[in-house]
């Protein structure tokens, strides 16, 4: 990879871009490194997500995870940190196609459908960790009128650091990122050091019983769920590009390093889990496969502190998660592509877009009241994310193979179009296999979303449609 290009400084930038730098910029290497892994939180997503590839395909569903963890890592996540690095503008996806379309109602879409996976994304963790944090404070069970109150008052919370700035969130963030890699340390550790009795390699080949009549390629096909689940968000860093110092080469880094560092440490934990599985027919039917694993190979204590990590690199995660949606909606204000767009894309004295986040806040909350649906929410996040990629990588495709993008600091060189035909051919497939695992509920869903957001887009004046948008001359 080529970083010795130059794309002159990030306020130069913008202003060929007809922006002006509004948001302040506050993010290292470290911080836009750890902003896209806590966007991630690999162990601490496997921790409440494994359980999908279990029930899909058993203990071999470890192979899912390399197989789908490596197409969306080196396929759509490099072309993605490409893309990034050629347009570092808040906005991500919905900027980059802007750029490279006329289809200026494609790339709202496309934003939109990135906005509506944040949000639905922070409220399903919110609820996901509601009933562990009872647990601390001594109740043993939550009804679900309590898991939502609960909830609430964690979405405040997050919704409370953001609108305090961005030092404030970077903190929360690199706080996650300790609480996450310690978390992994000391997990991993623990399975590599406590003495149990392992279970034999051969069950990593193990299907739980999931596989009939010898079909097997459905099964493992829906368990690329998990990576799908764990290594999404690829833009993150895009999205915080315009607080981000030489966001052209630090975004896309960042991006990678995550990724990449994710990748390799998940394919690691999920390998020493599966070694750890006490009973595979336990396994398979706990809805807690990871917490029975831990807790019968290394010890309660060990699995309560390690949980306790985990709650607090997701609730990291839901800050990262909520201000880089919140960045999406505030770059759409701020091209008047939003109903009361003046209102949503006005900053604070600090540079917070307060009212966006305020929104973003409060739709988080209402989704709660839909929690005993939040498993089929969370299907249809990763398939908003994986649909707005999938839009993302194929318009620029034809693109990249005329080396028509702007000078950018961070690109492939020659394997580009390799890995951006790669990327359109693996987002079309995982789209299609997130519609057919639930056609009813996500893929209807997805399609409802749609609807809206064509019936929001029909309120925008015409004159607002994105029709200014300037946009950078091909090299």
């Amino acid at each position: 990879m080529n970083t010795s290009e130059s794309s002159g400084t990030d306020e130069a930038y913008l202003r060929k871009l007809g922006y002006r730098q509004e948001l302040s910029r506050e993010l290292g290497l470290f911080s836009c490194t750890g902003v896209q892994f806590t966007s991630i939180s690999v162990g601490s997503i496997i921790f409440t997500t494994l359980v999908v590839g279990f029930q899909f395909f058993g203990p071999a569903s470890f192979w899912a995870f390399v197989v789908g963890g490596g197409f969306q890592v080196f396929f759509v996540g490099l072309a993605v940190a490409e893309l990034v690095s050629a347009f570092p503008l808040s906005g991500g996806v919905y900027q980059i196609i802007n750029r490279l379309t006329k289809a200026r109602w494609l790339a709202w879409q496309g934003g939109w459908w990135l906005v509506i996976a944040h949000t639905i994304a922070v409220t399903a963790v919110a609820v996901a960790i509601a009933p562990f944090l009872a647990g601390w404070l001594g109740y043993s069970s939550l009804s679900a009128s309590a898991t939502i109150r609960c909830a609430i008052g964690l979405l405040v919370a997050v919704t409370i650091v953001n609108l305090a700035g961005v030092k404030i969130a970077a903190f929360v963030n690199n706080l996650g990122v300790f609480a996450e890699v310690a978390g992994i340390v000391l997990a991993v550790g623990a399975l590599l050091f406590v003495k149990y009795q392992h279970a034999p390699m051969s069950t990593l080949n193990n299907t739980g019983g999931t596989v009939h009549a010898g079909w097997w390629l459905g099964p493992f096909l829906f368990a690329m769920l998990v990576p799908a689940f764990t290594i999404s968000s690829f833009d993150a860093t895009g999205n915080a590009a315009e607080e981000t110092k030489n966001a052209a080469r630090i975004a896309p880094l960042g991006t990678c390093l995550a990724n990449m560092s994710a990748y390799v440490i998940g394919i690691g934990f999920i390998y020493l889990l599966v070694r750890a599985i006490p009973d595979v027919d336990g396994v398979v039917a706990s809805p807690t496969p990871v917490e029975l694993i831990l807790t019968s190979s290394v010890g309660s204590v060990i699995t309560s502190i390690f949980e306790a990590f985990v709650i607090v690199a997701l609730f990291a995660n839901m800050v990262i998660v909520q201000l880089t949606g919140v960045r999406v909606l505030w770059a759409q204000a701020r091209d008047g592509q939003m109903p009361a767009a003046a209102w949503l894309r006005k900053l604070n004295h600090q540079q917070i877009p307060v009212n966006a986040t305020l929104v973003v806040g409060v739709v988080c909350i209402l989704f709660t009241l839909w929690s005993s649906l939040l498993s089929v929410l969370a299907a249809m996040t990763a398939l908003a994310w994986a649909l707005a990629y999938g839009v993302v990588v194929a318009v620029s495709l034809p693109v990249v193979l005329r080396k028509n993008l702007p000078p950018h600091p961070f690109h492939l060189s020659k394997l580009s179009p390799f890995v951006f035909c790669g990327a359109t051919v693996w987002s079309v497939a995982l789209c299609a296999v997130l519609a057919w695992s639930d056609p009813v509920h996500t893929g209807v869903g997805m399609l409802a979303t749609i609807a809206i957001g064509f019936l929001i887009y029909f309120f925008i004046p015409s004159t607002r449609r994105g029709r200014h948008i300037k946009t950078i001359e091909p090299r």
